[in-house]
């Protein structure tokens, strides 16, 4: 498990390397970053139609504040707190909001696991991108139910899926995330996928109001965690490919029903995670081991790329005890049979 000292400052040197990778793929970094900027004012409106006005509102990982956003918490009357891990972006949100006169209480640095208020603080919470990256993220649930009053809202948006980047450690699909909000004592008021950033990809908004928790979590985050695994890439020797694959970017594709990928599994392995894009065009695949068969839907009317469910592996046969996946055809919603596959996981 990573140090909280180290975790913030991977944190912030993400945000560095951010404005560097900004700089170097965008040319114009003020036209992006303005871009940006109405994207996310956007998010909040979305999240404020579940926010009274005059409402005290804590903001989790809230960045570098710009003032049209201040404005807009300005205009509402929220009584504004602030946290997050890196201690630069602390200072510009102090300046700006000091500057502009709002309304803000409380703008320090901080974790999201170990929030620094009383019980029932506020009447919401919202949270961009920042969840995602908890070094605890029970805890950090927990954390949120305490500080939010009765009958208050979570306003939170995550990435979902697998990726490589380090910084995100869970690999958590929409209805992981749906279940540990769920589990953390909120009733889901709004959970949507869409694509509201200039990056590509979708992210997921959710909007839940405090209620009562469930005597336990049904997702244990540490079975979604990168560091739980390790991870291989799809040129790797113990991979064989049989069909018409294509290799490109860090990936195998196939667009024949039928083509085949067997995983001779590493020495200890007791479960394999094949990572698969799912998208319109993705089919089903039938997947087996020497213990188990089974069949997965891999489309999605948005594309990202997840494991499938774990296939437990025979240890005392790991040598002739091979997985292999086979593309089984269209799936009822599916426009094609397409796989693409990404590697996979094992422990």
């Amino acid at each position: 498990m990573v140090e909280r000292a180290e975790f913030g400052e991977r944190q912030a040197e993400m945000t560095a390397r951010w404005f560097e990778n900004v700089k170097r793929t965008h040319g114009d970094v003020d036209a992006y970053i303005a871009t940006r900027h109405a994207a996310y004012l956007d998010r909040w409106m979305e999240a404020g139609r579940f926010i009274p006005d005059g409402a005290a509102v804590l903001d989790i990982g809230g960045g570098n504040l710009y003032e049209g956003l201040v404005n807009y918490f300005i205009s509402r009357g929220f009584h504004y707190s602030y946290r997050d891990v890196d201690w630069g972006s602390v200072a510009c949100a102090k300046d700006i909001a000091g500057r502009l006169g709002l309304n803000a209480p409380s703008i320090e640095h901080g974790f999201n696991d170990k929030l620094d208020f009383p019980d029932n603080s506020f009447d919401a919470v919202f949270s961009s991108h920042c969840i995602e990256h908890s070094i605890d993220l029970l805890r950090t649930f927990e954390e949120l139910h305490r500080v939010i009053r009765p009958g208050g809202n979570l306003l939170m948006a995550v990435p979902f899926g697998w990726e490589a980047n380090p910084e995100h450690p869970y690999f958590l699909g929409p209805n992981e995330w749906i279940a540990l909000v769920q589990d953390a004592g909120f009733e889901i008021r709004i959970a949507q996928i869409g694509f509201e950033y200039p990056e590509i990809g979708a992210d997921y908004f959710i909007a839940a109001r405090k209620a009562k928790k469930a005597p336990a979590f049904r997702i244990n985050p540490v079975d979604y965690r990168k560091e739980s695994f390790t991870f291989v890439g799809p040129d790797d020797d113990s991979i064989v490919y049989a069909g018409a694959f294509d290799q490109f970017e860090g990936t195998a594709k196939s667009n024949d029903d039928g083509s085949r990928i067997s995983i001779a599994p590493p020495k200890g392995a007791a479960e394999i995670l094949p990572i698969f894009r799912r998208h319109s065009w993705s089919g089903r695949a039938v997947l087996t081991s020497r213990v188990n068969i089974g069949t997965e839907d891999l489309y999605s009317w948005f594309s990202y790329d997840m494991p499938t469910r774990p296939i437990p592996v025979d240890r005392r046969l790991w040598r002739r005890s091979p997985v292999t996946m086979t593309t089984n055809g269209k799936s009822a919603s599916s426009l094609w049979f397409e796989m693409i596959f990404l590697g996979y996981m094992w422990r």
